[in-house]
């Protein structure tokens, strides 16, 4: 396949030599040339059409070569240009190149030759600017597939430079690539968790040492201070000048990490469950198998109700202890996920028969907390809880928040009777309470899921007080990432 003839847009205010120009170049079959005898006139051709060279004359009437050069460039047209033209002096060429001239040909000589310089210095210019268009292209291929993966993609030298970064790092970790290039390790190696920093450094120098396959998960502090899971992969690429030089992508994998160790949490806790559960029923069975035994035996006799009442009491225990099972399994087998707050809390409090009690739902719009799905009903139970044991002189129950450096704390209080010092001790046990006593001991299991801790530290006879402390890692605000 013939390649396509170049288009030449040749500019001089001598019409014979633009015809002898249009002559002997298109004879190759190389060019296709179109002229312009000014520089205005070439102006108004390039309106219309696009060519992939332009010749121009330098001494010409109205706009000199020079000038048509720099008005072209003025105009963001980048078309290769060259200067051909009978003035030779130095100063000219000289500011012919540094208008941005391809090349600069002097008039003179042999027809013949003289084109055929001319149509190799033409070639040279269109050759040039295509491969330069074709790496831009590649170039801004590349930044773009860069800028799409979510990954943070990096190369670093065995000499301890950040040698390249990519933007994405801003998302995931903070801090621009500028900040990481000029910090070095203080804002990398810096920045690990101290009970991972050995371990990371090691592998690094094995990474270089010893060619080692870099495989890691680590933590490290982000720019804003929270704790984030990085997973970081990387290679030894190539040596050069005694230096070698590793290619590397790491990925923010902290909801990964929590997701893992909360599922592992939750099957603990359910293991435990079985045998704590199979106790408690078999238990009870036995005593109510007892009491239906005698039931049997003495069926006249007048002490039949009581031994009725007693079997009725181990029934309810049963049916409580099955319930309890059934909710228990439910915590932590679906993955934790980030959960609007304001939301849940409005949620609950619909589902709670609240009366003349008003609710002050004071959290900030946004706020999200990475826990179990069953979150929700720690709200419920805390609304719950209030609404039967707050009291005659209960009438507003409020939630709010509090930010430190370490953690979010949500606060979650009430002004009626409140808790009394010895119930506070036993407060979040399995079976303490008036009801069923599994309500805050299940709230407890819920949040410890994803770490987050829940304590009461309300006033006797001023309201209870609950506070649920999230810490950094497990809560956000919704826009600005985990």
């Amino acid at each position: 396949m013939m390649a396509a003839a170049i288009r030449i847009l040749f500019v001089d205010d001598e019409p014979a030599l633009l015809d002898l120009a249009k002559m002997f170049m298109e004879q190759s079959g190389d060019f296709t040339v179109t002229t312009a005898l000014s520089a205005p006139e070439a102006s108004r051709v390039l309106e219309k059409e696009k060519f992939d060279a332009i010749v121009s004359d330098y001494q010409m009437p109205e706009m000199d070569g020079i000038e048509f050069l720099k008005h072209l460039k003025a105009k963001g047209n980048a078309t290769p240009f060259v200067i051909f033209t009978g003035k030779g002096r130095e100063e000219v060429v000289i500011e012919a190149l540094n208008a941005g001239a391809e090349g600069y040909l002097q008039k003179g000589g042999e027809p013949k030759s003289q084109f055929a310089e001319l149509s190799h210095k033409i070639k040279k210019a269109v050759e040039s600017r295509q491969a330069e268009k074709a790496l831009l292209e590649s170039e801004a291929k590349f930044c773009s597939l860069i800028e799409s993966i979510p990954d943070v993609i990096w190369t670093t030298a065995s000499d301890g430079r950040t040698v390249f970064i990519s933007p994405r790092v801003e998302t995931v970790y903070g801090f621009t690539p500028e900040e990481i290039y000029r910090g070095g390790d203080t804002v990398w190696l810096g920045r690990i968790h101290p009970d991972d920093v050995e371990t990371v450094k090691e592998q690094f120098r094995a990474l270089f040492e010893r060619k080692n396959l870099f495989d890691i998960e680590y933590r490290i502090q982000r720019k804003d201070q929270s704790w984030i899971w990085l997973h970081d992969l990387a290679l030894t690429t190539y040596e050069k000048n005694g230096i070698w030089y590793a290619d590397g992508i790491f990925a923010d994998v902290t909801e990964r990490k929590l997701a893992k160790d909360a599922l592992t949490a939750a099957n603990k806790k359910l293991t435990l469950l079985s045998s704590i559960t199979r106790h408690d029923i078999n238990n009870q069975l036995m005593v109510l198998q007892g009491y239906l035994s005698i039931l049997k035996k003495k069926q006249s006799d007048p002490t039949l109700y009581n031994y009725f009442e007693q079997a009725g009491t181990a029934t309810k225990r049963i049916s409580a202890v099955i319930r309890f099972t059934k909710e228990y399994e439910s915590i932590g087998v679906n993955t934790p996920a980030w959960q609007d707050c304001r939301t849940l809390v409005d949620t609950a409090a619909k589902q709670v028969p609240l009366g003349q009690v008003i609710v002050k739902n004071d959290l900030s719009t946004g706020i999200e907390v990475f826990a179990d799905l069953l979150f929700e009903g720690v709200f419920y139970n805390l609304f719950d809880n209030t609404i039967r044991y707050g009291g005659d002189q209960l009438k507003t129950i409020r939630i709010s928040s509090q930010e430190s450096d370490a953690s979010l704390t949500i606060i979650y209080e009430d002004d009626g009777v409140g808790i009394t010092a010895e119930d506070k001790m036993h407060l979040f046990t399995h079976g303490f309470g008036k009801n069923t006593g599994i309500g805050l001991f299940l709230a407890r299991e819920i949040l410890s899921i994803t770490g987050i801790v829940i304590t009461e530290n309300g006033i006797p006879g001023k309201g209870a007080r609950f506070e649920i402390t999230v810490p950094n890692g497990t809560w956000r605000t919704a826009g600005n990432g985990a």
